[in-house]
């Protein structure tokens, strides 16, 4: 290992998401929407709609490797526990991707499981229009 490579490795820090993602996908000509809110370090929200809907505000989670963690959804009276049973939905997992900058959530409904990938929602403000008499050229 090279000298370069020995200091990378002692200041690498891990990425972690940050913000709004969303995404969605069709099977079976139903439209699955999601959306997961990082809130902070360990608070987020985490909504899926379909012909069913889930939408659990400050959800507890831990980011374990690449991997989301809801700390409470194996408890009763959670509300993404209580959501899933009621929905029949088994959430496979919450994926990370730092390289990418998305999140994967795979969950099993009925008899299909699905991946619904998410990307970042853009919360950049919409840039001022520039009327045309302000433009003087150089």
């Amino acid at each position: 290992m090279n000298l370069f490579a020995i200091l990378a490795s002692l200041f690498y820090t891990a990425q972690v998401p940050i913000g709004n993602y969303v995404g969605g996908k069709t099977l079976f000509g139903e439209t699955i929407n999601a959306v997961v809110n990082i809130n902070d370090s360990s608070s987020l929200d985490f909504a899926i709609s379909g012909d069913f809907a889930l939408d659990c505000k400050d959800e507890s989670y831990s980011l374990v490797g690449n991997t989301i963690v809801l700390d409470d959804v194996d408890i009763v009276g959670d509300c993404a526990h209580d959501a899933l049973v009621d929905n029949q939905i088994t959430l496979k997992g919450i994926v990370y991707d730092s390289q990418q900058n998305q999140i994967t959530v795979t969950a099993k409904y009925s008899i299909a499981t699905v991946d619904i990938v998410l990307y970042p929602l853009l919360t950049n403000p919409p840039l001022t229009k520039v009327e045309p008499k302000a433009y003087r050229p150089l």
